[in-house]
């Protein structure tokens, strides 16, 4: 068995997110028959057409993230990228360095940095470093973009990871970052033999810290809010501040509850919401939706599984 280490890099408009497994994804799905690995689980999960029922499962806390394969993980502005290195160096000091995944929205100078900051972290570039693009097929995914390598990856990543976590019906993708992104993916056609689900494609609006700084940067006198100012915002407030949270609020919200009604029309809808802004969209919304820490590393963790058996 290959015990190399995998870690799992999200590069995102705004900070870098990672996670990292001792137990390599690789290695514990060579055997896609073995009910544990991956491959096999999202094989399985795929053949479903929306009978089941959505994430969490009963005995689950619905206000709880959905489970990790991951046993560390964090984030941190691009700024930060030496400490990442010196994080990343300190756990590999038990064993050896780690197969690496990579997901990038945020252009080549921070790919060359992360780039001199692998080797940083390990003396050296790692053995396998893999930049992750998006494809016309992935498993039992398919890509519905016009032209699917144009589909941004965190996108392609994130559907992957949301397939994954919950394999049946239709799915309503929510990632609350820099920008807000509504993705669907439908459940496989009865008469698709392949049983293959679908991206259908979605939405993109700013996020709700972008949302809320825009009125700040281009007014005179409205303030500057963050991300917990949001919490717990009104329907209806009696002051400035929260008048601005509850009204980025409002817009975020109803975009998703209006495609999740748009997507109603094709059967059961299950929501899922990821992202740096989760809580204060999970705290407004009135939809029973899961969460999840980061979409984007688990549709990593399910290419590098699916990549090691072919």
């Amino acid at each position: 068995m290959n015990d190399t280490p995998a870690l799992l890099i999200d590069i995102g408009n705004t900070r870098i997110k990672w996670a990292w497994c001792h137990s390599s994804p690789l290695s514990r799905s060579r055997d896609s028959g073995h009910p544990s690995s991956p491959l096999s689980r999202l094989r399985e999960r795929g053949r479903g057409r929306g009978e089941s029922q959505p994430h969490p499962t009963p005995e689950q806390n619905p206000s709880d993230p959905l489970p990790t394969p991951w046993q560390t993980s964090g984030a941190q502005p691009h700024a930060n990228l030496a400490t990442l290195a010196q994080t990343w160096r300190t756990l590999a000091s038990a064993g050896p360095a780690p197969a690496v995944w990579i997901s990038n929205v945020a252009g080549p100078t921070m790919a060359a940095a992360l780039d001199a900051a692998l080797a940083e972290a390990f003396d050296g570039p790692p053995a396998t470093v893999n930049w992750w693009r998006s494809t016309p097929n992935q498993g039992l995914l398919h890509n519905g973009y016009r032209e699917p390598i144009q589909l941004g990856v965190d996108r392609w990543l994130g559907a992957i990871g949301a397939r994954y976590a919950i394999p049946d019906g239709n799915l309503l993708i929510v990632t609350a970052g820099t920008a807000t992104t509504i993705d669907v993916v439908t459940a496989p056609e009865d008469h698709d033999p392949a049983g293959k689900s679908r991206f259908e494609g979605g939405l993109i609006l700013p996020g709700l810290s972008l949302m809320m700084g825009s009125l700040a940067r281009n007014t005179a006198q409205l303030p500057a809010l963050e991300l917990t100012d949001a919490a717990g915002a009104p329907p209806w407030a009696d002051n400035t501040r929260d008048a601005i949270a509850a009204g980025c609020l409002a817009a975020q919200t109803g975009a998703i509850e209006r495609a999740w009604r748009a997507l109603s029309s094709r059967g059961p809808v299950h929501g899922l919401l990821s992202g740096g802004a989760q809580q204060a969209l999970a705290n407004a919304l009135t939809l029973p939706v899961a969460r999840h820490e980061n979409l984007v590393l688990l549709g990593l963790w399910v290419v590098a599984a699916e990549t090691a058996v072919g």
